[in-house]
Order: structure tokens, then C-alpha cells, then sequence
């Protein structure tokens, strides 16, 4: 087996944010949608060699556009090999348009780059520092993803400057226990 990368672990020393820049030292993740999560699962394991996958639950998400609360489905995936997590979403219902939006318009099957997901300590000042920062930036979270007791997920769309929405992520310890152990189980 190989080691993980990084040795220390996916979520050790966390970069301090005092711009945005500083969140991509901490990315965790890679971010695809895809319009069938089935094929989407397969293709990443027998063409990409990305076998360890695990369909990760949504129970009890909370989802709000801006401070908003609005309806949300979405089913998730997410697998590793030793290093970065690469998640998949399929979006069901509710408000995903800003997930559909970079699939075939044509309905084709599809698995598109979405987001970079990065990391930053649990806590409402850490959430607040970071929304701070945002606005310095003449950015915001546009939506935002919560699941009590395990993850609160805030997506920045910087689409027209970098091709990609940013996912700042606050990972309560059972979740990072957990995407510690999909890392590390699969190296």
C-alpha cells in the first residue's frame, strides 16, 4: 500500500486564511457533477482506476441560496486513492441549477469539474472571518450546505474568474474522520 499524501494527513495544519488565496493550500477535494452518479461511479473506478467510492448521506442537510432556506437533492459519492477526495453529485430536485448548470444542455451524460473544495476551522468567528475576507473581495457565499453535527459548506462562485465555483468547507471531526479513512484506506 502507499502512503497518503500528505503523510501527515488530508486535514493536518490548516494554512491561517487571510485571503483567499491562502484557501487553496488547503484543498481537500475535487468537485464533479454528474447527471447519472451510477455511470458516473463506474466510469471514475474501470477507466480512472478510482475504486474506492462510497455513496456518502445526506440525511438532515439544510440547504440555503444566500441566507435563504430552499429546497435541495442532491445524491453524493465520493472516493479517493492516497490523496485528494473526488466527490459526485448527482442533483435531483430543488434548487440545483448552479450544479446542472456546467452539464451537456443536451441531456448527455456528463461528468464536469464543479469545485474546489477547501477547508478552514470549525466555528461561527472562523465562518464570519471568512465571509469578511470574501467581501473584501466583492464575493459571497452564494449557497451553502448544512448538516448539522458534521458540515457546513459554502460555495463562492468565482465561475467567470477561475471556471470553477470555491466550496469552503467546515468539517466537523466525524466527517473528517471519515474522509481521513477513505484517503488512507485507499493508498
Amino acid at each position: 500500500m502507499s502512503p497518503s499524501r500528505p503523510a501527515e494527513g488530508l486535514f493536518a495544519s490548516p494554512r491561517p486564511v487571510r485571503t483567499i488565496a491562502d484557501l487553496l493550500a488547503n484543498v481537500w477535494q475535487l468537485g464533479y457533477v454528474t447527471n447519472d452518479l451510477d455511470r458516473a461511479v463506474a466510469q471514475l473506478s474501470d477507466r480512472y482506476g478510482l475504486e474506492r467510492v462510497v455513496r456518502v448521506p445526506s440525511v438532515g442537510a439544510q440547504f440555503f441560496k444566500a441566507d435563504e432556506p430552499a429546497p435541495f437533492e442532491a445524491k453524493f459519492a465520493m472516493g479517493a486513492r492516497g490523496g485528494l477526495v473526488v466527490e459526485l453529485i448527482e442533483p435531483v430536485s430543488g434548487e440545483v441549477g448552479f450544479y446542472r448548470d456546467v452539464l451537456p444542455a443536451d441531456g448527455s451524460f456528463g461528468v464536469r469539474l464543479h469545485h474546489l473544495a477547501m477547508f478552514i476551522p470549525t466555528g461561527e468567528d472562523e465562518w464570519e472571518r471568512l465571509t469578511g475576507i470574501l467581501a473584501d473581495a466583492g464575493l459571497h457565499v452564494d449557497y451553502t450546505v448544512l448538516i448539522p453535527g458534521r458540515v457546513r459548506a459554502g460555495y463562492v462562485d468565482t465561475r467567470a474568474e477561475l471556471g470553477h465555483f470555491i466550496e469552503v468547507c467546515q468539517i466537523e471531526q466525524e466527517d473528517l474522520d471519515r474522509f481521513n479513512g477513505l484517503t488512507s484506506d485507499s493508498a
